[in-house]
């Protein structure tokens, strides 16, 4: 069977509590019978998301237990957008400005600057030698 997983079950599968034992068990069996898990990109952002932000999880930790799943077989995933996100999330920056600033030059053939407040998302974009800015008046 081939799966879509959503951020609640890769969560459930890499940081398993207590508490969330059985619905780890779950997971791990969903994902380790697969055939193919398909891991849309918006769901891996969810997930860093949640981590980080929601259970105060520290960037570097969400990070290798990432890279450690994404290294299995059987993904099927957009990977130029997971490993823009990945960079961001080892430089301490937002996974999903990465993969935003990724996603929306491809989108335009390299042709649009990314515009964003976060000032983070901005260094180190710009370091990579890719257009952005902070917007001013």
């Amino acid at each position: 069977m081939n799966i879509i997983i959503d951020a609640n079950i890769l969560a459930r599968f890499l940081l398993a509590s207590e508490k969330e034992t059985e619905q780890h068990k779950i997971a791990a069996y969903f994902i380790d019978e697969a055939d193919e898990i398909i891991i849309p990109t918006h769901v891996v952002c969810e997930f860093v998301w949640v981590l980080v932000n929601g259970y105060k999880v520290k960037p570097d930790i969400v990070h290798a237990a990432l890279s450690d799943f994404l290294q299995r077989d059987k993904l099927v995933m957009r990977e130029d957008e997971i490993e823009a996100g990945m960079f961001f999330l080892e430089k301490g920056g937002d996974f999903a400005d990465g993969v935003n600033a990724h996603t929306g030059r491809s989108m335009t053939r390299g042709r649009a600057v990314f515009v964003s407040f976060d000032r983070k998302a901005v260094r180190l974009l710009t370091e990579r030698g890719i257009p952005a800015m902070i917007p001013r008046l």
